[in-house]
């Protein structure tokens, strides 16, 4: 099973130090080495989750985020992200990604919904309201506490618009962001161990990124 590339951390930082286009066109063959080194760890990742969940197969570069800031909003920003990410995609494009974090003493996993549209976040909750008593299991689940611990995200001070503040799940219908993250050590990255541990987590994962998927599906 292939690791992460051994330098991709040192990229990283040398990035940092020197974010423009001209150190970039500079050190564009160590770029695509990084990059080579990434789609074979993602396709390592898809057929170690393969083991434990009917992965949708497909090419290991469309896990890949692109390593260019978009300034078109934000023209202050760096013209390059300072970290790369994978967004494994088990049932395809359009559904929850399990989302891998590299970057130098900051690499985590996450899954779930950050800032959703107004209209996704709404059949979130519709479902909810009527399946809260699954979710709440799946979070009480031995295998997913140990690995997440608990549900993250922004909640409102309040009951949302349409529901009563004694609601049965009225916690759960107070997320603004429903997501699940687990922090990792970054040199397990290279290493075997490591490409384990990620592997646990996305099968821990496995019931959340479902309830996910079908709050999606409904939209």
């Amino acid at each position: 099973m292939k690791t992460l590339h051994p330098e991709t951390f040192e990229f990283l930082n040398q990035l940092k130090a020197n974010n423009s286009k001209d150190w970039m066109d500079a050190n564009r063959k160590w770029y695509q080495s990084m990059r080579d080194g990434l789609v074979d760890y993602a396709n390592t990742l898809q057929q170690s989750f393969a083991e434990v969940y009917p992965m949708h197969v497909m090419d290991p570069k469309k896990y890949l985020s692109r390593i260019n800031n978009n300034r078109r909003f934000h023209p202050d920003k760096p013209p390059y992200k300072t970290h790369f990410a994978l967004m494994v995609k088990r049932r395809g494009p359009g559904l929850s990604d399990y989302y891998l974090h590299i970057e130098p003493d900051n690499v985590f996993i996450g899954v779930g919904l950050y800032h959703p549209p107004r209209e996704l976040l709404n059949a979130l909750r519709d479902l909810i309201a009527v399946r809260g008593q699954d979710l709440q299991a799946i979070e009480q689940e031995p295998s997913f506490k140990k690995v997440y611990g608990s549900f993250q995200g922004e909640k409102l001070k309040k009951a949302p618009k349409g529901f009563d503040i004694d609601h049965p799940y009225i916690e759960l219908l107070r997320h603004k962001d429903l997501v699940i993250m687990k922090n990792l050590k970054p040199e397990s990255l290279f290493t075997e161990k490591g490409l384990k541990e990620i592997k646990e987590a996305f099968q821990a994962a496995l019931p959340f990124m479902d309830f996910i998927d079908e709050a999606i599906a409904s939209v």
